[in-house]
């Protein structure tokens, strides 16, 4: 069987939370402990975790400070954090997990269980989509799906090969799915992303997987910038996008707000001073669905 770290990157303990520190992937794998409220706020705008892993910090936050804080002073403030992201749902969804369940530990366990089963069914749904062999180029990380996705390929007998594009400037697509595909030994080369459309060209790639941020039910999607570059490279050579999406709504995607990171992360691995030099660093970017194949929908969504 295989694993990766990455599929549950923050785990509730006794009082505090245990965080995979992805920054310092793939050199060491470290945790750090959570206690406090501005201790996971400093975890998620430092970009420690990401992904499936701020959804997880949210809702640990919950379980552990929801007698010092109220559901929506939380989602607030991870708002005022990282305001792309959909934390108003995971709040929505917390609350309703508290009046089904005992506590909100056993709320929160059952909606992982739910992630879990969920993406392991999209990984084989999309495994049955994909060609043989399959030469799949993605960015940024999905948190184990691709380790899923290798799985179900296996099982019914496709051949797998991915490009991982490096996903500047936190180098997400080296430091962390590049590092979890090699831990597992499943075939995979590192490129960079400006070298996406020349593999196109030579008929290397067959097939484009990524994750999505946010996702409506027309099928639009907001993924990490780059995204929307390699969908529409894809459209122009006929290559099919597959974005794993989760609990699409009827929303306005132009109208949501686009994280802009401070603009000196632009340099961040390059020594020097650099706050006085003009860079730009949107974290994300909207794919309309036009230049969408097929969104996997890995959890649809909820009523509440």
């Amino acid at each position: 069987m295989l694993s990766s770290p990455l599929a549950f990157p923050v785990r509730l303990q006794e009082g505090c939370m245990t965080v995979l520190d992805e920054t310092v992937l793939p050199f060491e794998e470290k945790y750090i402990e959570v206690r406090t409220l501005e201790e996971a706020l400093w975890v998620l705008g430092s970009m420690k975790t990401r992904a499936l892993g701020q959804v997880l910090l949210f809702f640990y936050a919950c379980v552990l400070f929801q007698d010092q804080f109220s559901i929506d002073d939380i989602v607030d403030k991870f708002k005022t954090v990282r305001p792309t992201f959909d934390f108003p749902l995971l709040g929505s969804l917390f609350a309703d997990g508290l009046e089904k369940e005992k506590d909100g530990k056993t709320a929160v366990e059952h909606f992982i269980g739910y992630f879990d089963s969920s993406i392991r069914r999209m990984a084989k749904i999309l495994a049955a989509l994909l060609p043989n062999p399959a030469n799949i180029l993605t960015i940024c990380n999905v948190n184990g799906a691709l380790v899923y996705v290798y799985e179900e390929l296996e099982k019914i007998g496709k051949e797998a090969l991915f490009y991982v594009c490096e996903t500047r400037p936190y180098l997400q697509g080296t430091r962390l799915t590049f590092w979890e595909l090699c831990k597992n030994n499943i075939p995979c080369r590192l490129l960079c992303i400006n070298q996406a459309a020349r593999l196109m060209t030579e008929n290397k790639i067959n097939a484009i997987v990524t994750g999505a941020d946010r996702a409506t039910k027309k099928g639009d999607i907001i993924n990490k910038v780059g995204t929307y570059s390699l969908a529409r490279l894809g459209h122009y050579f006929n290559i099919p996008f597959y974005p794993l999406t989760h609990y699409p709504k009827d929303i306005d995607v132009d109208a949501i707000e686009i994280e802009e990171r401070p603009a000196e992360e632009v340099f961040m691995f390059l020594e020097g001073n650099f706050d006085k030099i003009d860079s730009i660093y949107p974290s994300f970017d909207i794919t309309k669905s036009e230049f969408v194949t097929r969104p996997i929908v890995v959890m649809p969504s909820p009523d509440y």
